[in-house]
């Protein structure tokens, strides 16, 4: 295996290797995504593979990966079984970002210190207040030119150019006129006295990755509008910084799992380290004021006989993934629900995503109308009787 992955990283930097650093045109959100304007006009998208691309303006090239519909991936693995971290660069086994320096001998490959990856999700685009799904702060300066998938925050974005891919969510940023976190938790107060029956259907929708303000609270809005929860699978160390909407998912009796601390993929790590994401995830969401995980959603759904062995909870996959992270289309997520759902289901959507949140607003309410109950996780095994046991895996309750 680890020849096998050594030879992917040697195949994957040939690639990038071959690719040019200078394209005409630039970034363009579309469909909820980003794509590069190529070609000598600019009339082309980069897509299908690795291109060198500044792609934050800072006189350094990433290495980006683009599907064959042109869009980059990013917090993902590609299709060709290579990583790229949360700003959409190639990242190395250890977690090395792979770049391009200025040098003297002009541009040569070289590696330098980066975040580990994260899971496998899509950056949600950009918005016309230059918010992002999984920036920080620390990127958060003003531009004058066209930025790329760093983006900028939100109370900064006096750009004159398109924003990137991944600006961080800034306190000033416009959320599509949702309510404010605290009023939202303040205005709707958990439900009393539910009852689920257990002769009637039912589905489990679920939300990976958050938490993630924007997406998240619209979703908890469309829900609250029709007495429905959820199971929200929250990414341990990004529920400090969004410990509001931590506390709305609890007040409002949504469920919350746990994703691990950083999104690792737990396959790869030795037990200790397995022990140490599952632990630090529940306590990183404990903290922000969630509930005690009782559930936890392996980052991918991958696992492994070590896996298995050192996660002491049960352990939530799905029998409807509606891959919202590759296409981005809230039509598509729409579509693969509702045209595939039965009594029992666990569905995958994922909390980062724009284009999630609109779909929500579509089959929930149709959902409700077809007779069926949207409950939590843990909910719908009561109600079929199933006792969850730890360390094992469940796909859905029929």
């Amino acid at each position: 295996m680890r020849k096998w992955w050594t030879a992917a990283v040697l195949a994957a930097a040939l690639a990038c290797a071959a690719a040019g650093s200078a394209y005409a045109g630039g970034w363009v959100s579309e469909n909820g995504g980003w794509r590069y304007r190529s070609g000598d006009d600019g009339s082309q998208w980069l897509s299908s593979g690795w291109y060198w691309l500044d792609g934050d303006s800072n006189g350094v090239s990433e290495c980006y990966y683009f599907n064959a519909e042109g869009y980059m991936l990013a917090d993902t693995v590609t299709p060709d079984h290579y990583r790229v971290n949360a700003d959409g660069a190639w990242i190395d086994d250890a977690g090395n970002v792979q770049i391009r320096t200025e040098g003297p001998l002009g541009h040569d490959q070289t590696s330098q210190t980066g975040p580990a990856a994260g899971g496998v999700q899509q950056p949600q685009n950009g918005s016309s207040s230059g918010t992002g799904p999984l920036g920080t702060d620390t990127f958060s300066a003003g531009s004058s030119g066209p930025l790329g998938p760093l983006g900028t925050d939100a109370s900064s974005a006096s750009t004159s150019g398109p924003l990137g891919p991944l600006g961080p969510l800034g306190s000033g940023a416009d959320t599509s006129g949702t309510q404010s976190e605290t009023e939202a938790v303040e205005e709707q107060p958990a439900a009393t006295g539910r009852v689920i029956d257990p002769s009637r259907p039912m589905v489990a929708l679920t939300y990976d990755d958050g938490p993630q303000t924007g997406a998240g609270n619209r979703i908890m809005g469309t829900l609250a509008q029709y007495g429905a929860k959820a199971t929200f699978f929250l990414v341990g160390d990004r529920c400090a910084s969004r410990a509001s909407e931590v506390q709305r998912m609890v007040a409002e009796g949504h469920e919350v799992g746990n994703h691990t601390y950083q999104h690792k993929y737990l396959q790869k790590l030795s037990a200790d380290q397995i022990r140490y994401q599952i632990s630090q995830g529940s306590a990183a969401i404990t903290a922000a004021g969630g509930a005690e995980p009782a559930l936890v959603r392996l980052p991918g759904g991958l696992n492994n006989s070590t896996v298995l062995a050192n996660v002491n909870y049960p352990m939530i996959q799905w029998s409807i993934d509606t891959r919202d992270w590759d296409h981005r289309n809230a039509q598509k997520t729409i579509d693969e629900v509702l045209s595939k759902v039965r009594d029992g289901d666990i569905v995958l959507m994922h909390e980062l995503y724009d284009a999630t949140a609109t779909a929500t607003e579509t089959i929930v309410p149709e959902l409700v109308a077809r007779g069926y109950q949207l409950v939590t996780v843990s909910e719908m095994a009561q109600a079929k009787g199933v006792q969850l046991q730890p360390g094992q895996l469940y796909y859905n309750f029929r």
